[in-house]
């Protein structure tokens, strides 16, 4: 039979806060998940914004061509994906926790026949979602507040959410979304617990005649609201290092970047949990596991916080995977994007990909056949482009400093506008990214050069969807 697929994706969860990146983030489950398979430790967002991001893993296609490029424009119903191509293979596909393939507003319903039937038209038999990270306080119904509901605990669980504003709140009263307030309700009615406890239900109820793919969405740890106590107490009294070009930063910065470690160790917990499941059922061996994370956050680097900028730790995120057909103790520096990672599943599972999927599979680095996967990494958000070799990172217009009024938000910029001013920065000699070198004169040369190389990318990848032809021209 196939090997069966475990997709484990966090939320905003920046590449080096993980324990074999800094030595000081509590995640036991992911070193070993690294050691016993492959780690990409330069793996980028194809766009640093929820949505956007996770429609390019699912369709394997660039935003500009997909025309989901910001968290206001989601896939079209019937989208190719890499599920859909798993499914006709035979595998049943499940999505439980955040997926975002609907975009996040105050009428939506993530439990209703309609949205059942937009998810299905992806390729997902069987789906139970959450808005994630308060988001329940707009209105939106999931599969989380439907649990809530049940037991009769939604209004205390609205109360607590509601001790910070959020940018879709009607008002602003509250704090700032990187104050944590520990959890204070029983464990079992958080959020994380709720995504860990319903995935191991679902490994546990279905079908064992079929392989499966298990999509596990953690809305954590994104906005580091509501660290666990169990989990935030071994650091308490840790030191916790300065962000980055932000010195002596205030008490609220620093409890943040304490719950945000939190968060993860508690996305961690999931992990291991999700991995015994399958040991003790005798199947972990047949198992691919992949675990990655939709974007960053800046954590305080640079004085912000969030994504939707081109900085390392908005753009980089943790990518493991192990299982079968991948070597491990696989340590790899190669450039990588999450647009690769549908391909990358369907060649595992020895499933064709879809004719429009615009990823390259890391198998053969997975396997130790190569150590090099791409030449270039490239982001989009709305009109910006990020462009990197490696080495040097072109930042061809800066999504999170642009303050025209262009639409709403920076977040859904159009992109038929010219890019805000751009940066440019050496990443070999300057890895924090604190001297811009776009107007420098004796850059000139390097700042042509990564040009050709983003324009290139961008004539690369340029694929709309083809359309329909009447055949071939013929005389009258």
């Amino acid at each position: 039979m196939p090997p069966n697929i475990v997709f484990v994706i966090a939320d905003q969860h920046r590449w080096d806060f993980v324990g074999y990146e800094d030595g000081r983030t509590l995640t036991p489950e992911l070193d070993r998940l690294a050691g016993s398979g492959a780690v990409c430790r330069r793996a980028y967002c194809t766009a640093p914004l929820c949505s956007p991001s996770r429609a390019a893993i699912a369709s394997g296609r660039y935003g500009a061509n997909s025309g989901s490029f910001t968290n206001l424009h989601q896939l079209p119903p019937g989208t190719p994906s890499f599920v859909q191509q798993l499914r006709s293979a035979g595998y049943r596909t499940a999505a439980v926790g955040k997926t975002h393939m609907e975009i996040h507003a105050y009428d939506s319903d993530l439990t209703s026949p309609a949205h059942r039937a937009y998810m299905d038209s992806l390729g997902w038999d069987d789906i139970a979602e959450i808005s994630a990270n308060g988001m329940l306080k707009t209105g939106i119904r999931c599969a989380y507040t439907e649990f809530l509901r049940a037991h009769d605990v939604f209004d205390q669980v609205l109360a607590y959410y509601r001790q910070w504003h959020y940018f879709m709140d009607r008002d602003r009263k509250g704090d700032n979304d990187w104050t944590p307030h520990e959890w204070t309700l029983p464990a079992e009615f958080q959020e994380s617990e709720f995504v860990t406890r319903t995935a191991l239900d679902w490994l546990a109820r279905r079908d064992r005649s079929r392989p499966f793919f298990l999509h596990v969405g953690y809305g954590a740890p994104h906005s580091p609201i509501e660290p666990h106590p169990r989990f935030l107490a071994p650091y308490r009294d840790l030191p916790e290092a300065d962000p980055v070009d932000h010195p002596d930063p205030a008490p609220w910065v620093v409890a943040g970047r304490r719950g945000y470690r939190a968060m993860i160790s508690q996305v961690d917990e999931g992990v291991g949990r999700l991995r015994q499941a399958l040991a003790d059922e005798g199947v972990l061996d047949d198992t691919i596991f992949v675990y990655t994370a939709d974007h960053g956050e800046l954590a305080g680097d640079h004085r912000k916080f969030g994504k939707t900028s081109f900085f390392e730790a908005s753009m980089r995120v943790p990518l493991i995977v192990a299982g079968p057909g991948i070597r491990s103790g696989i340590d790899s520096q190669a450039l990588v994007e999450l647009i690769d990672l549908g391909r990358t599943v369907c060649d595992l599972a020895g499933v064709p990909a879809h004719a429009l999927d615009q990823g390259r599979s890391l198998v053969p680095l997975l396997r130790g056949e190569t150590t090099t996967h791409r030449d270039t990494v490239y982001a989009e958000m709305g009109c910006d482009r990020m462009l990197c070799d490696g080495r040097y990172k072109l930042m061809w217009g800066d999504p999170a400093l642009d303050r025209r009024q262009l639409g709403r938000l920076h977040l859904d910029k159009p992109i038929t506008v010219p890019a805000s001013p751009g940066r440019l920065y050496d990443l070999a000699n300057d890895p924090d990214e604190l001297h811009d070198l776009i107007d420098d004169p004796g850059a000139a040369g390097l700042r042509a050069d990564l040009l050709a190389k983003l324009l290139a990318r961008l004539n690369e990848n340029t694929l709309p969807l083809p359309n329909l032809s009447r055949g071939e021209y013929r005389p009258l």
